[in-house]
């Protein structure tokens, strides 16, 4: 694809939006879960992986997909992503694998998909998070000042 080709720009302004998007679904569920870019071919998740803060069992996976290269492309811009909430669990010969328990593709124009499914993952651990820990700052109730006589 040519950098002059008005589609590429397209792909650009949605790569971009995307980034941005995670990362303030990252920001706003700070303490549930933890947002990283990785490196598909090294660790075997996703371009982007959240976690939740205190559970290595589960993850948001989302990866990039290229039309007419790969990603060893320096010039490389996603055409569309997909993504996986997997689970960690224990398969047949006991050793734990990652099994997807929803996934989903979306091409670049409808990027806010990802950012919805994104979104909803994050929201879902962090009511987890709530509900395991009753006493957290999200729910607990501060004390009113003591007055002093």
């Amino acid at each position: 694809m040519s950098d002059t080709e008005p589609g590429r720009e397209h792909l650009m302004r949605a790569m971009i939006a995307l980034d941005q998007g995670l990362n303030r679904i990252a920001r706003k569920h700070q303490g549930a879960v933890r947002f990283f870019y990785e490196d598909p071919e090294t660790f075997g998740a996703g371009h982007f992986v959240f976690y939740p803060q205190n559970d290595a069992r589960s993850r948001l996976v989302i990866e990039e997909q290229y039309t007419s290269t790969d990603w060893s492309d320096d010039e490389r811009v996603p055409t569309s992503w997909t993504w996986a909430a997997e689970r960690e669990v224990r398969d047949r010969d006991g050793r734990y694998v990652w099994k997807a328990e929803r996934e989903g593709e979306s091409r670049s124009e409808d990027f806010r998909q990802v950012l919805a499914e994104a979104s909803r993952w994050a929201r879902r651990v962090q009511n987890r998070t709530v509900q395991s820990d009753p006493f957290s700052s999200a729910t607990h109730r501060q004390e009113p000042p003591t007055l002093s006589l």
